[in-house]
């Protein structure tokens, strides 16, 4: 039998900086949120045999599937950690554009952990629920910052740490309808947090305070006018100055009517928020000159 995951992206609504551990992981501060797109993993377990991994390309993506590979890697420690002794054979379909802030490979590795428990679940592992989810609560921390979060239920989390301390935070009417766009420029994580200069005490407080506000407005369900200008990202002042392409998409958004315009994550995506559908559609068709790939979506949820 194959099973089928979809393994959606994320944006940030927030994310501040908050410190810097001894071993040169930055402690945050952000509101994940799941959105309407997705990569799709097949998931068949054999009788005998490796993992087998296949990955078809979307979106320009291009991701090999090799062992490095998150959902290589994934497999490699599911099988470790519940001695599973099967083959399996995946197959990854990516649309999510990758190092665009959107957490495409976290969110492949997580669902790579659910579809492998699904095909060797509890009756081969010997692990009751609890166990099992705990066991790969800890494979997921092992893999990625991200990771943690894609395994969770909820849509909407509060996250700390490195991002993997997680709080679901209900919110009781989604946001509306959001235009993403990616300008096609990769950004590795690492080399921005590297540039970030680290902001100052009582600017960090300054903009805890704006999260927990703005937290209050989204679960409460208040309407996007009270909290567009909540939104915020640190590392926007790592980005910007060295990729304008990230500005220049922050800027258009903008001025095409989009509310709350934010880079998401470490980049180099953006998005906003329109006030429908078809709006939407009209600020997608008034971007198709430019060449970045743009997507009309929203929060799951």
């Amino acid at each position: 039998m194959i099973l089928k995951i979809q393994c959606p992206a994320k944006v940030n609504l927030f994310l501040e900086v908050t410190g810097k551990r001894r071993d040169g992981y930055h402690l945050l501060q952000t509101i994940f949120a799941k959105i309407n797109l997705f990569d799709s993993l097949e998931v068949e377990s054999l009788e005998t045999g490796p993992i087998q991994l296949t990955v078809e390309q979307g979106n320009g993506a291009v991701v090999p599937a090799g062992e490095d590979n998150l959902v290589f890697r994934a497999a490699a420690a599911f099988r470790k950690e519940f001695n599973v002794k099967a083959g399996v054979r995946l197959l990854l379909k990516k649309s999510i554009p990758v190092g665009a802030g959107l957490g495409g490979g976290s969110s492949d590795a997580a669902g790579t952990l659910v579809g492998m428990h699904r095909a060797f679940g509890p009756g081969a592992t010997k692990k009751t629920k609890a166990q099992a989810m705990a066991s790969m609560k800890k494979i997921a921390a092992s893999l990625g910052a991200d990771v943690p979060f894609f395994l969770q239920d909820e849509p909407f989390c509060l996250g700390q740490g490195i991002g993997e301390r997680l709080k679901g935070l209900s919110v009781a009417k989604a946001p509306p309808y959001m235009i993403l766009v990616y300008p096609g420029s990769a950004i590795p994580t690492a080399g921005v947090y590297k540039a970030l200069n680290r902001p100052s005490r009582s600017d960090v407080l300054t903009r805890l305070s704006q999260l927990s506000t703005l937290s209050k407005k989204l679960g409460g369900g208040r309407p996007i006018s009270e909290w567009d200008g909540l939104l915020f990202n640190r590392l926007e002042e790592a980005v910007l100055p060295a990729h304008p392409e990230v500005g220049q998409a922050k800027r258009i958004l903008t001025q095409l009517g989009a509310r709350g315009t934010l880079m998401s994550g470490s980049g180099s995506s953006v998005f906003g928020f329109v006030g429908s559908h078809e709006e939407g559609e009209r600020v997608r068709t008034r971007l198709s000159n430019y060449p970045w790939q743009v997507f009309l979506t929203c929060c799951m949820g």
